[in-house]
């Protein structure tokens, strides 16, 4: 077992702790941060067991400047411009009684739910237009023959669908679905990098959307990797103008620019050991799903 090499409480690894605080607390809605979920640092990089951040020691310095208060493992913030912390989170009412136990985490489902419906639904508006322009109105025989499977066995199902034509028949078909159609038809997206860095994104919504589906809390790192990764689908298929993609905290791992064509110049590293997509949530038997 290689020797555990303890990190310096340099100013680069109080700024990554200390953003972590930021995120954790805009994304569970909360002014209070746990020390044992600060092994993440940044963007869901697990922290290699060979090395020791200075996780208490980085606290116990924010107690001293008196922006918190340490209290075992759990650390209030007292000061949240210190963290710079936006306090002006979006408070979602209910019309029924939450469990108080779960309140902070629905907050950040809700997010993630919400980021997953935009995107993936900005994509269906945009292919039911592009395949109506190419085919015409009646384009179901012309998509692949899995797609147009997964049209009909929806359909078989007698499910309450609200049809809307803005999507049409891709009102039934999955995620996946939606990737097949821009691989069958890679006009739709004529950059072809932009057509990769499109479908890899599509591919980590997909575990992402397994994941939150079965019930598995999404850590607030990777909640604000949904969020840069549904704006990336977003701006990819609207060809948005001259954009650079800045690096975020959580963004650490990438580099992308969005060029006027809607192309990205990207160099894709990895989140994790595991690779591209590869998401951790806080239950270990979590698996990141590809698309099927």
């Amino acid at each position: 077992m290689a020797p555990v090499r303890k990190t310096p409480l340099s100013e680069a690894v109080h700024n990554k702790i200390q953003a972590h605080v930021k995120m954790h607390c805009e994304a569970f809605a909360s002014d209070t941060v746990y020390l044992d979920t600060i092994g993440r640092i940044p963007g869901g990089q697990v922290v290699a067991e060979s090395q020791s951040w200075p996780i208490r020691e980085a606290f116990e310095y924010f107690q001293h400047l008196g922006v918190g208060r340490l209290e075992g493992d759990a650390f209030k913030v007292l000061d949240p411009d210190y963290f710079n912390i936006d306090k002006s989170q979006v408070i979602v009412s209910f019309s029924f009684s939450i469990d108080e136990r779960i309140r902070s985490e629905l907050h950040v489902m809700l997010d993630v739910y919400a980021q997953l419906y935009d995107a993936e639904n900005q994509l269906r508006f945009y292919l039911n237009q592009k395949l109506q322009e190419k085919f015409g109105p009646n384009f179901v025989p012309h998509l692949p023959q899995h797609v147009q499977e997964r049209i009909a066995l929806e359909k078989s199902r007698h499910n309450s669908y609200v049809i809307d034509p803005r999507r049409a028949e891709l009102e039934f078909v999955h995620l996946s679905d939606l990737k097949r159609i821009i691989v069958a038809n890679e006009e739709f997206i004529a950059s072809r990098r932009s057509r990769a860095v499109l479908i890899q994104k599509l591919d980590y919504l997909n575990s992402i959307r397994h994941l939150a589906a079965h019930n598995n809390l999404i850590l607030p790192a990777e909640v604000t990797r949904i969020r840069y990764n549904c704006e990336i689908v977003r701006l990819i298929i609207t060809g948005a103008g001259v954009l650079e993609m800045t690096q975020s905290p959580a963004m650490a791992e990438d580099s992308e620019t969005v060029t006027s064509s809607g192309s990205f110049d990207a160099q894709e590293r990895r989140v994790s050991a595991g690779g591209n997509g590869d998401v951790r949530s806080e239950h270990s038997h979590s698996e990141s799903t590809a698309i099927p």
